[in-house]
């Protein structure tokens, strides 16, 4: 799986100051049922758009993440990394805390590995909202088919991961946990998760439009896939 894993890798860039997770667009691995090995001549995606919802660990918020196609809903607790996949810029994500307290929350939007904006609130129930390659004005229509991958763990560890459909795909770096969505997928969609030999076990999530779809406990690499 390594292999046509790091054909596809094309290039890393550095982590921004927070730690943020980084996601870059590669060419396809071209194949209609997964990682077959074979390399097509699909163009480049374009950059993609991701999320850095940081502050006091444990703090829980709701959030809606939209690109101009479009919108997914969830809640979940700090610290937590989004990326869209295939997204169509500009993208914005609202996060609001679903606490009283004065814990912080912050939301960091990157594009191309690069901060495009940065917002924090303490006040209690505080929102924040951030955007990334340009102005949305509105948010999009939920996205139809909703399906997203969720990475929980190993917890703090950075890793690689390759997420495709048959048209395209997309080499991602972050932390776990991660939430990663993929906008108007080609077909199914696979995603292949890159440790090393000493690295702890991957533990992923795939749902689509709200079910449970694969589930996958397994180390030092993991691959998930669209049944």
């Amino acid at each position: 799986m390594a292999q046509p894993a790091m054909r596809c890798f094309v290039r890393t860039l550095s982590m921004s100051t927070l730690g943020a997770a980084l996601a870059f667009s590669v060419a396809a691995c071209n194949n209609q049922t997964g990682f077959s090995g074979s390399v097509g001549n699909t163009p480049n995606g374009p950059a993609l758009a991701s999320y850095e919802i940081l502050g006091t660990v444990g703090t829980p918020f709701s959030a809606t993440v939209s690109d101009a196609q479009s919108s997914w809903t969830f809640q979940g607790n700090v610290p937590l990394s989004v990326v869209i996949c295939n997204n169509v810029l500009p993208a914005r994500v609202i996060a609001t805390k679903t606490t009283s307290n004065g814990n912080l929350l912050s939301v960091e939007a990157i594009l191309g590995g690069s901060v495009a904006e940065l917002q924090s609130t303490s006040a209690p129930f505080g929102t924040v909202s951030v955007q990334a390659g340009g102005t949305l004005s509105l948010i999009a229509a939920p996205a139809s088919p909703d399906l997203r991958i969720f990475a929980a763990g190993p917890a703090n560890q950075r890793y690689t991961a390759l997420v495709e459909d048959i048209a395209i795909g997309f080499v991602i770096a972050a932390r776990a946990p991660t939430l990663i969505l993929f906008d108007s997928p080609d077909g199914k969609v696979d995603a292949t998760f890159f440790g090393n030999g000493q690295y702890p076990t991957f533990t992923l999530n795939m749902t689509l439009d709200g079910a449970v779809v694969a589930t996958v406990v397994q180390g030092p690499n993991a691959t998930i896939r669209e049944p």
